[in-house]
């Protein structure tokens, strides 16, 4: 007698790795690492000081430096072979292709920085999928004050389609960090 019920196939499908990342789950991981911390004034999370002084610190030491001499980190890659364009927006390349786009050289320094310094204070962060670690890094610049390539005040301007995203850009550069 065969048995004729259907098999599990061997491979199971996991949902995690094909499903966005949940936003508040992000959150929550980034408060119980110091990361964000609740302002109980404007019950709202903020960056945690010390983490805050730490990305600051790295921001300003990449400041003005080539992409390539810092993506081979941020892409787990040599830098030779990665060609980067900036039309409207950063585009990092590697044998044609695509890997990696930033709205600007200021949101691609801050997110270099951001991810060197999750590194130090995440638990599991080398654990971390690449997109769970892409996710985090990019929803941290929301929290930035001031603009990774100069210093200057950010502004942030509403979508301008039901389809678009809001940005956020420097008054005095113009670079647009998210």
């Amino acid at each position: 007698m065969t048995d004729e019920t259907d098999h599990a196939d061997a491979t199971q499908h996991t949902p995690a790795e094909t499903e966005p990342v949940d936003g508040a789950e992000l959150a929550d991981r980034l408060v119980e690492a110091s990361v964000l911390t609740e302002d109980e004034r404007a019950n709202d999370l903020v960056l945690a000081d010390r983490f805050q002084y730490n990305w600051r610190r790295r921001i300003e030491h990449l400041r003005g430096r080539e992409p390539t001499d810092f993506l081979g980190l941020l892409l787990d890659t040599n830098p030779e072979t990665l060609t980067v364009t900036d039309e409207e927006g950063l585009t990092v390349s590697q044998q044609g292709v695509t890997v990696g786009e930033w709205p600007s050289e200021a949101a691609l320094v801050a997110d270099v920085a951001a991810f060197v310094t999750l590194g130090e204070v995440f638990p599991g962060w080398d654990d971390l999928r690449g997109s769970t670690r892409d996710e985090l890094v990019a929803r941290l610049r929301v929290f930035l004050e001031s603009c990774p390539a100069c210093e200057g005040a950010l502004t942030a301007e509403d979508a301008e389609t039901a389809e678009s995203a809001p940005t956020v850009t420097c008054e005095d550069c113009g670079a647009v960090v998210f």
